[in-house]
């Protein structure tokens, strides 16, 4: 009788193993279904996952403003209604008092001098003067005369024409200096002296 007795308590503490056991198993195997039908539901529908998850804090940077400003309009400037002015061309030329150009004097001066007449002949002395800054070594005059017809000279020399020139001893000529050559002429009719002839500096 005992030891069916103890067979009784043995066997029912195997039967309350067993049943802790399967209620372990219920538990865990219910868990992992729940698990389970939340993942599916997580693939299936993204938006309601994301709902779900809290919001966080969200932060902007330092160089970004909470509130986009409006962007701002390019402002147009209106178009003037003044046409602008242009600067109207002087049209009245300045008179210019065209001054009478300045005579220039020559290097060189030849001036006529009466030192004797007679009836068919007259004396005359010529004064050839250095003008210039420069001196002068050589000098040509004309003894282009109405009426008159040079016959003799003393220090001129016939060159051509009425072409005279210097002699060796009277060609140069510093400035301010002269020489005074002569000739002799005969008159034709009403002759006229001049007071001056040209005179050139050989060149």
């Amino acid at each position: 009788m005992r030891a069916w007795s103890h067979r009784g308590v043995l066997r029912g503490r195997i039967h309350g193993r067993l049943l802790l056991v399967l209620v372990a198993v219920a538990a865990i195997a219910s868990a992992a279904a729940v698990w389970q039908f939340g993942s599916l539901r997580d693939d299936h529908d993204p938006d309601l996952a994301e709902a779900q998850l809290p919001a966080g804090p969200q932060f902007t940077g330092a160089g970004e403003s909470a509130t986009p400003s409006p962007s701002a309009s390019p402002s147009e400037t209106p178009p003037s209604s003044a046409a602008p002015t242009s600067a109207e061309p002087t049209t009245a030329e300045a008179e210019t008092s065209e001054a009478d150009p300045a005579e220039t004097v020559p290097p060189c001066t030849a001036s006529l001098r009466l030192d004797s007449e007679s009836d068919d002949s007259v004396s005359v002395t010529v004064e050839v003067a250095n003008t210039g800054t420069e001196p002068i070594d050589g000098w040509e005059v004309v003894l282009d005369l109405k009426h008159l017809e040079v016959t003799t000279t003393w220090g001129l020399q016939h060159i051509d024409g009425d072409r005279y020139g210097d002699i060796l001893f009277n060609a140069a000529i510093e400035p301010g200096d002269s020489v005074e050559p002569s000739f002799q002429a005969d008159t034709q009719g009403a002759w006229e002296l001049p007071a001056t002839v040209p005179c050139t500096p050989a060149g």
